[in-house]
């Protein structure tokens, strides 16, 4: 009966600890992409762009989507070798924080790329133009921050 006991508690630790996690991975993915998606379509619509810098804006674009679906497939690794720490090594391990660091490394890196991607973008505009972008991206960072 205690056996029993265990298994159940074991497979209800492991459920909940993999539905954080994707609820984690999930919540900081799609954000991602909403931003850039936000961003970048307000930049075509609001920014009265040439021919010339709506097809080097493309071109940024496309280069930026390689760039984050390989971090994507970064931080779904690494969640998944969190997940499997936590169901085979049952406490904190070596394992566990090095899959964590991987995970928390991965998100970083996915930062640092979005600001460039912005500074990238950026450079395409004349001073007008970057001028609204500049208040475009603020309100883009600022989205939900400013808001209790």
């Amino acid at each position: 009966m205690l056996k029993t006991w265990k298994l159940l508690a074991l497979a209800a630790l492991v459920g909940l600890g993999s539905g954080l996690g994707g609820v984690f991975v999930g919540t900081i993915l799609t954000r991602s992409d909403t931003h850039r998606d936000t961003l970048d379509a307000a930049v075509h619509r609001e920014l009265d762009l040439t021919p010339e810098q709506d097809r080097r804006l493309e071109a940024i674009e496309a280069g930026y989507a390689l760039r984050q679906a390989a971090l994507d497939a970064e931080l779904r690794a690494a969640a998944r070798d969190i997940a499997a720490a936590v169901v085979e090594d049952h406490a904190q391990s070596e394992r566990l924080s090095q899959a964590i660091d991987r995970f928390h490394n991965a998100m970083g890196q996915t930062q640092r790329d979005a600001i460039a991607h912005v500074f990238e973008m950026r450079a395409v505009l004349n001073a007008d133009q970057q001028a609204r972008f500049d208040m475009i991206v603020r309100e883009e960072l600022l989205r939900g921050v400013d808001e209790e």
